[in-house]
């Protein structure tokens, strides 16, 4: 059994110190944040919390979370992060299915649904007397560290059982690849019950780096930000990295890395961004990856333009395609294998059968490698659209789309079809007024096939998306009859 201490005790008595988390006015070292995680620790011991106890929690973003999820690591138990974003109605089964020993709330007027869940309120948790503060911990690999919850685009979320080895080698492999060194600054603006938001808690306090916590992203405090802490790193959404240029400044000099992941950016996004000075590097992963597992280093750019990047060590990615791996050049299914892969779902032994086999993980992504490995990542294989026998992927339509000086932000779906099985439609959100369809029909003529360019087009004020930027086009096709038709039908 692979065993490791503490990873923030370790940090506390190595370097006791150097700032280890930073909230506004409010900072705390290592060895302040371990004394306040031993005390939360032995508080929750006496609650009974212990090895493999399923501990829920929905939270305001706070040091405390922070210091919550530290503690429950120090005990063995299980996170349990609940999308805050998420109904009564919503939470309900991901409550039943996750069963926890316990539900961690912030006393806001939140409509608990009836679980019958023993709950209690993290302020009031944090002032509770104890016996003892718990200080030290083996953490043991094989254990299950989290249960992260995806975040269901297309259906009932389901629990992704990450282990404490897969965040070491998330945290390793992110090292090895991305050099995180104990001088970074990580600006967080992720959700914290996201698995991105996760591992940039748990890779900083294992390579001993601060993390600077943001209420949330504000591209004016955020970018206040980035100058004021001096940060070295930053997470982000192609909508983060959108909002950071309609700003005058350009990127501070100390922002050495700034990850782009969540959902796909169009290159000339990435392109702006670096004659900005924001050293955007595309990544890829999912929950079930415990985050990024493909980088692309930025002497890549712009020869690989449109790739994420060649695996992280020590990944392996295939491409496969009826259960036979296909040569370099060639579009099938991405599928991973790596100590970051998660071990399976929760009580779904269905859906672990179909996603998980011998060690390698089924991603439901399209892409292909290129000869030297790098990955180019095409679409998801459930949102690829087939007209009149054709594959079309809604990602490259909107990479083109959002190129138009008239655009916004843009999302490409596919509605059913009598005649053709499928078609194209597109949602707008327009900068420039006067923009019409026939203009984006005229823009795409040159540089895509014609039967890839869109035949519905609907004009709205907002792209429903995910707390990971990814767009929700179920959502999409469900709320068609509501959104404001653009144009007529055009048999393209």
């Amino acid at each position: 059994m692979v065993q490791s201490p503490d990873w923030l005790h370790y940090q506390a008595e190595i370097h006791p110190q150097r700032e280890a988390l930073i909230f506004g006015q409010q900072r705390w070292t290592f060895a302040e944040l371990d004394a306040d995680v031993a005390r939360l620790a032995g508080i929750l011991a006496d609650w009974g919390i212990g090895l493999q106890h399923r501990v829920a929690y929905r939270l305001r973003r706070s040091p405390e979370q922070v210091m919550l999820a530290h503690a429950l690591t120090r005990l063995g138990a299980v996170l349990v992060p609940l999308n805050t974003r998420l109904k009564p109605g919503e939470l309900e089964p991901i409550i039943q299915n996750a069963d926890p020993t316990l539900i961690v709330e912030d006393g806001s007027d939140f409509a608990w649904p009836d679980t019958g869940h023993r709950r209690i309120i993290l302020e009031e948790l944090m002032e509770g007397s104890l016996a003892q503060p718990l200080f030290t911990a083996t953490l043991n690999f094989e254990d299950l560290h989290a249960l992260v919850y995806t975040s269901g685009t297309t259906g009932t979320p389901k629990g992704v059982e990450i282990t404490v080895g897969n965040q070491w080698w998330s945290a390793m492999g992110f090292g090895l690849n991305a050099g995180l060194e104990p001088h970074d600054r990580w600006l967080h603006i992720m959700p914290l019950f996201h698995v991105g938001g996760l591992t940039i808690l748990f890779r900083s306090v294992i390579h001993g780096s601060t993390v600077v916590l943001e209420e949330g992203f504000d591209q004016v405090r955020t970018y206040d930000t980035l100058i004021r802490e001096r940060i070295s790193l930053l997470s982000v959404v192609p909508t983060m990295v959108h909002r950071l240029l309609e700003l005058d400044g350009d990127a501070p000099p100390h922002l050495r890395l700034a990850l782009l992941g969540g959902a796909p950016a169009a290159p000339a996004l990435i392109e702006r961004a670096h004659q900005r000075g924001y050293r955007v590097v595309p990544t890829y992963g999912m929950t079930e990856t415990c985050s990024q597992i493909v980088t692309l280093e930025e002497s890549e750019w712009p020869k690989r333009a449109g790739s994420s990047g060649h695996p992280n060590l020590p990944v392996d990615v295939r491409i496969m395609k009826d259960n036979r791996p296909l040569p370099a050049g060639k579009v099938g299914e991405i599928w991973v294998r790596g100590p970051m892969v998660a071990r399976g779902y929760w009580n779904n032994p269905q859906a672990t059968r179909t996603t998980f086999h011998d060690g390698w993980l089924r991603t439901g992504d399209i892409g292909y490698l290129d000869p030297d490995g790098f990955l180019y990542v095409i679409d998801r294989l459930r949102d690829m659209i087939i007209r009149g026998g054709e594959n079309i992927y809604p990602s490259e339509v909107e990479q083109h789309l959002v190129g138009h000086p008239g655009v916004s932000d843009v999302a490409v779906f596919g509605v059913q079809d009598e005649e053709w099985g499928q078609r194209v439609a597109v949602a707008v959100v327009v900068s420039d007024p006067a923009l019409t369809p026939k203009d984006l029909r005229n823009f795409l003529s040159n540089r895509l096939a014609s039967y890839k360019i869109p035949s519905i087009y609907y004009r709205v004020d907002a792209i429903p998306r995910n707390a990971s930027g990814k767009i929700l086009r179920a959502t999409l096709r469900d709320q068609t009859s509501a959104m404001t038709k653009w144009t007529e039908n055009h048999d393209l």
